[in-house]
């Protein structure tokens, strides 16, 4: 008789203790077997990274010291039904819990997603005030800009700096509830205030501009960390109000607005991907830029690509009859859409992927103007790249 409180002993066929173990031996050999199958893939797609690549087998100290370690990290990569295990994963914590399984992403409400940062704390750091942003930062900030702002002045050269607010800057009422402001007052505001005592220094806060334009049509993307085409074409009219006041006689071209297709036009974006949920989290793209792209042909500035530089994100473009102004432009990433729209004002500019002013490249292509785009979250970029005349050119010079 069973003891009280267990369950009775239930007869079983002498094979199904043989197929518990069969099992059992399965569950662990998969992962192997699909570490082995997977072992050439190149990309954690959800990571967004080059995965670890098979371990090179030496037959030495130091390569048998190092071969456990390596190894690992590339089974930790490949081994099997990673890819699936991960997005079940994803999925449950973003869809069930709310939470964001990626710490550079933050889920917010009806289905907008914010950016945190590179290192997870621009949100912190530039919103909300939980990350120091120093009076000594905000000086070194303006003595760098200064320092630019001579240089190219002693030159003839015009010089306009633009800050493209981050999402939250423009769209704070689908954050989380719990993502509060320590203080009214942004690192943002502060060197905007701080800039406004320095009128030489050109500068533009865009957050004016697209504040005055969200009460129409969205001008951010909810899946992404940009801004749309629509947002893009606020600023561009800000930025050349000031580049025309900079260069007499320009004339500034009209921006026109790619159609939207319901149903057709839609955009999952940099955060959706991250997420690894691109299918779930989808937007209507209500101005495609990818159309804007597809017309290049048809617009007056053209690509110069036997002036450009392999290697580097460094685009030319030349665009004929316009009057002879010739720009140089820093950017990141906020301003592809702008390139577009720029590129047709000028008859020679160049976009470079840096903020380290580079004085060789400036001395041989004798630009006009030079525009300095910083997205907020990187305005205080110069501080990091100081100025340096007597420097070897970074970039090959066109």
């Amino acid at each position: 008789m069973a003891a009280a409180g267990y369950l009775l002993e239930r007869w079983r066929p002498p094979w199904f203790g043989y197929l518990l173990v069969a099992l059992f031996g399965l569950a662990i050999l998969l992962p192997l077997f699909g570490t082995l199958w997977d072992r050439d893939r190149d990309i954690v797609t959800l990571e967004n990274r080059i995965a670890e690549s098979w371990p090179e087998f030496k037959f030495t100290r130091d390569g048998l010291k190092r071969y456990p370690g390596e190894f690992e990290r590339f089974f930790n990569d490949h081994f099997g039904l990673r890819g699936i295990l991960v997005r079940v994963n994803h999925l449950a914590r973003a869809m069930v819990f709310g939470v964001s399984p990626v710490p550079n992403t933050l889920i917010g409400k009806a289905g907008w997603l914010y950016f945190r940062g590179e290192d997870a704390k621009a949100l912190d750091r530039w919103y909300r005030g939980t990350e120091a942003f120093t009076d000594v930062e905000i000086a070194v900030l303006r003595s760098e800009l200064l320092r630019r702002h001579t240089y190219l002045s002693s030159r003839g050269i015009a010089y306009l700096v633009v800050v493209v607010p981050e999402k939250y800057s423009i769209y704070p009422e689908y954050l989380p509830d719990w993502v509060t402001k320590l203080s009214p007052t942004t690192p943002l505001d502060r060197i905007a205030r701080e800039l406004s005592r320095y009128p030489e220094l050109n500068f533009i806060d865009l957050r004016g501009a697209l504040r005055e334009a969200r009460s129409g049509e969205r001008l951010y993307y909810q899946t992404d960390s940009h801004w749309n085409y629509l947002g893009a074409t606020v600023g561009y009219r800000a930025i050349m109000a000031e580049v025309a006041r900079l260069l007499p006689g320009l004339v500034v071209a009209p921006a026109s607005r790619p159609p939207f297709v319901a149903g057709v036009d839609y955009y999952s974006g940099d955060q959706a991907q991250m997420l690894g949920l691109p299918q779930l989290f989808r937007e209507d793209d209500i101005a495609p830029l990818g159309k804007v792209l597809a017309q290049a042909a048809s617009r007056c500035a053209q690509r110069d690509t036997t002036e450009e530089t392999p290697g580097f994100e460094f685009y030319v473009y030349r665009c004929d009859p316009r009057p002879a102004h010739r720009a140089l432009i820093y950017r990141d990433s906020m301003a592809i859409p702008l390139v577009p729209l720029l590129a047709e004002n000028f008859a020679r500019s160049i976009f470079v992927s840096t903020h380290a002013l580079d004085p060789a490249l400036i001395e041989r292509v004798k630009p006009d103007i030079v525009v300095e785009e910083f997205v907020e979250r990187t305005l205080n970029a110069p501080a990091a790249y100081p100025l340096r005349v007597d420097a070897p050119a970074r970039i090959a010079s066109p």
